[in-house]
């Protein structure tokens, strides 16, 4: 009695789990499917679009700005280098106009 009440329930366990098995593989697929959904929706979303175009050209934005600082860093570092230049000469030369007194 023993033996055929332990074979009844490891045959309904077995039957439980393949069942179980089929309802998680199914679950999972239905997911699957309501995500690609959501995806098609999310990317034909006109708001969303419109928030990526802004953010582009956002991004545009902000590169020729620094690509215009980036110019005027440039000339002032150069004016600077010139003005260094021209002090380091002043200092390293002597001042002749000592020298006629």
């Amino acid at each position: 009695m023993r033996a055929a009440s332990l074979i009844a329930t490891i045959a309904l366990t077995a039957a439980c789990s393949r069942h179980d098995d089929h309802t998680v593989g199914a679950d999972v697929k239905d997911a699957g499917h309501s995500v690609d959904a959501a995806a098609v929706k999310v990317v034909h979303d006109p708001d969303v679009r419109n928030a990526g175009n802004d953010f582009k050209q956002a991004g545009h934005d902000a590169a020729k700005d620094f690509r215009k600082l980036a110019a005027e860093a440039r000339v002032e570092a150069h004016k600077l280098g010139a003005d260094t230049r021209q002090a380091a000469h002043d200092v390293t030369r002597p001042d002749h106009s000592d020298q006629n007194s």
